[in-house]
Formats: structure tokens, sequence, C-alpha cells
């Protein structure tokens, strides 16, 4: 495999034996080049994310120096935009609330009695990471975007299309581009919180979020005056 295709995911819990779990569960049943780094607290969790770069985030809510909020917002802080999945044994509707308005992109309990739908979340959240991941290396300067028409049009173009939401598959055939720069423009608007992922299905969907959609209003009225 190349470089692109290795990922590596750090997962922040302080029960060595549902990190052992997991850990199996992605080296067997997960057919990607993936490398799994266990942190037991928040503090041993920032400081790996600070010498390297991780490409998705296992975290538990539940942790002895803090609980998985305030690691996210830590983590978001020091400038880590790494997708981000909360586990915990302790549902709660309001828990996954707020982990949701932090930037998680799911929310599991940490009940594994059906295996088969463990599975199924794994492989949308590898497949997710890989795109973000592969979206990153094409696209470094973020500024870049915003100063070009055309890119601004491909990105309205994409934002509109996913109102509704919409699978990468028929993003990539509605926007008439290639896969490689579907990835850069899908990145750059998560990244920006223009557009959200959500798991559903093995490849998941893309939705506009209420920032993307005023970013197309604001898209809108710019190419009137540049017309």
């Amino acid at each position: 495999m190349t470089v692109e295709e290795s990922l590596k995911i750090l997962y922040i819990e302080d029960d060595p034996e549902a990190f052992i779990f997991l850990k199996t569960i992605l080296e067997r049943k997960i057919q990607k080049n993936i490398e799994i780094i266990w942190s037991s607290t928040g503090k041993e969790a920032l400081k790996i994310l600070r010498g390297q770069q991780m490409d998705l985030i296992f975290l538990d809510f539940l942790l002895p120096d803090i609980d998985g909020i305030k690691i996210i917002e830590k983590i978001r802080e020091e400038g880590i935009f790494a997708p981000i999945v909360m586990i915990t044994g302790r549902g709660g509707e309001e828990i996954a609330a707020e982990a949701f308005k932090k930037g998680v992109i799911d929310y599991m309990i940490k009940n594994y009695e059906n295996i088969n739908e463990l599975e199924r979340c794994l492989h949308s959240y590898i497949e997710f990471a890989f795109l973000m991941s592969n979206g990153k290396n094409y696209f470094k300067k973020i500024g870049q975007l915003s100063k070009k028409r055309d890119s601004l049009l491909i990105l309205a173009g994409m934002l509109k299309n996913a109102v509704n939401g919409i699978k990468k598959t028929q993003l990539l055939y509605k926007s008439n581009l290639n896969s490689e720069t579907i990835k850069k423009y899908i990145w750059y608007a998560i990244k920006n919180e223009y557009l959200q992922w959500r798991r559903e299905g093995k490849e998941g969907i893309f939705i506009t979020t209420p920032k993307g959609m005023k970013l197309l209003e604001k898209i809108g009225e710019v190419t009137e005056l540049l017309a």
C-alpha cells in the first residue's frame, strides 16, 4: 500500500480491555493498513496528538483526568481536526447532543452485542477517515480556495447538492469532478463546518450545515456582482 492508503488511529480509553477488544475487531475485520495507538488519559492523548498526526480518534466519555466533552474542546483548541467518534458505556441524549455540537462525527454506546453492526460502523468511520486524510493531502492552503471564483462555484454546487444529504458517489457524479478533486473540496468544507458527515450505511452521507447554507447565500451574492 502507498502512504496515502495508511491510517493512524488514536483510541483514548482508560479500560485496557475495551481498547484490546476494539483493536482486535479493527485488525481482523477491517482490511486496511491501519495503526492503532492507545492513550489511557486525556493528558497523554494531547501529548500524543501534539507529536503525531492522527487520522481518526476514538474517545471514551469518562476518563480519569477529564471528561470526553472537555477533551474534544482541548483537541480543537490545539488546531487538530481529525474526525472524532465518542464511545461510552453511559448513554444519554444530552451527552450525545453536546458531543455532536463539539464536532464528533458519531456517538456510540459501549454495547457490543451486535458485532455485525459494530463492524459496519467501523467500516464507515474508516472510509470517512481515509477520505478526509486524502483530501487534506490534496489541499494544504486553506485560503487559496476562497480567492478563486471557479473554486467558489464548485464549492457552492457541492453544498447545494448536499442540502438534503448525499452519498460521496452521488456527489462525485453530480459535481462532474474526479475523485481526487472532490476529496479536497469535501475536506475543506468539513474542516470549515460547511458540510457534515453522518453515518448511514457503509459509505455515509454528507449534509450541508446551517453555516454552509449561509455561505451559499454569500457566494450567490458575490457571483451576481462578478457576473
